[in-house]
């Protein structure tokens, strides 16, 4: 079996996306633009990767109508998965973007509950499916029913199997999970600053968080910062990685593109700041369209050109 790219969604969702310039609470309003796709962060960390040309397969939990529609979709686009099957119907997620006054409005559903039976089915998958992973990306919410410990979980067995961990949530779950020390964590500014309880105002406040995260026993911290780049650190080297300027549209999914990059020159053995530039490249590519993880490689290529590296250590 070839090796793939194994992410998990543990809360699915359909993200629909709608475009209202001078949007208002309490009136009417007709969509300027309009985006209805398979959503959940791994899932788009999925989605890039199969753009780029690099073998993935998602998994989580998925039930109900919206549960069909996701896996439809998903075959359309070509994108391989296997998914638990649970009886709640899988969340919808709505964002509000009004480029007139540079917002983004979200109302995430939180999903329906899952039963312990349905927990220890994913349980079975999600260690047979870690027989053809190389890397095993968890991202995204948990989803009601399942523990904080549970991250932590996946993340100890995927490591006990040989595989790269690359870890991407908040809160509790992320607390815990950063226990069982994951190859890599890609927390953005906000989380960072949640974290450790501090205000990062300037670059040499967030580059002491990215050693005080390193010394937690990850082996790569990842801190994005929207179009502002990001700050990478392996221990040895730390770069500031800022993409050129671009009209943006949407940050939704900017940080799974992220991710997406950084494995498709991480696994092609690339140099740290190789890996840095591809995934703010993607990243950025991302923030073009109202669509989440719907890059074009040739876009990519440009901005590749464009990202700034320099060395911070």
């Amino acid at each position: 079996m070839k090796p793939y790219i194994l992410t998990v969604t543990l809360n699915p969702a359909i993200d629909k996306t709608v475009s209202v310039p001078g949007f208002k609470v309490g009136e009417d309003f007709r969509e300027q633009a309009l985006s209805i796709s398979a959503g959940g962060k791994g899932i788009n960390v999925s989605r890039v990767l199969r753009r780029l040309g690099v073998d993935t397969r998602a998994t989580g939990f998925i039930g109900g109508y919206c549960g069909s529609y996701i896996e439809r979709q998903l075959r359309k686009e070509g994108i391989n998965y296997d998914f638990t099957q649970v009886k709640v119907n899988t969340r919808t997620s709505l964002t509000i973007i009004d480029s007139r006054l540079n917002t983004i409005t979200r109302v995430l559903e939180r999903g329906g509950t899952i039963k312990k039976v349905e927990l220890n089915s994913f349980r079975k998958k999600f260690l047979s499916l870690l027989k053809g992973a190389k890397v095993v990306v968890l991202s995204g919410r948990n989803i009601p029913g399942v523990q904080d410990s549970f991250y932590a979980e996946l993340i100890d067995v995927a490591k006990k199997k040989g595989a790269v961990t690359i870890f991407d949530t908040s809160g509790p779950a992320f607390t815990v999970g950063l226990k069982k020390k994951p190859f890599m964590i890609k927390p953005n500014l906000a989380e960072v600053e949640q974290i450790l309880a501090d205000k990062l105002v300037s670059l040499a406040k967030i580059k002491k968080a990215a050693y005080s995260l390193y010394k937690r026993g990850v082996k790569i911290v990842a801190i994005t910062m929207g179009s502002r780049g990001a700050v990478l650190f392996n221990g040895k080297d730390m770069v500031l990685a800022v993409p050129p300027k671009l009209r943006r549209r949407s940050p939704v999914g900017c940080g799974d593109a992220f991710i997406a990059g950084f494995i498709s020159s991480f696994i092609k053995n690339s140099s740290f700041p190789e890996c840095a530039r591809m995934a703010v490249s993607c990243g950025a590519a991302n923030a073009l369209s109202i669509n989440p993880g719907f890059i074009k490689p040739a876009t990519v290529k440009k901005i590749f050109k464009q990202v700034k590296i320099d060395s911070i250590s």
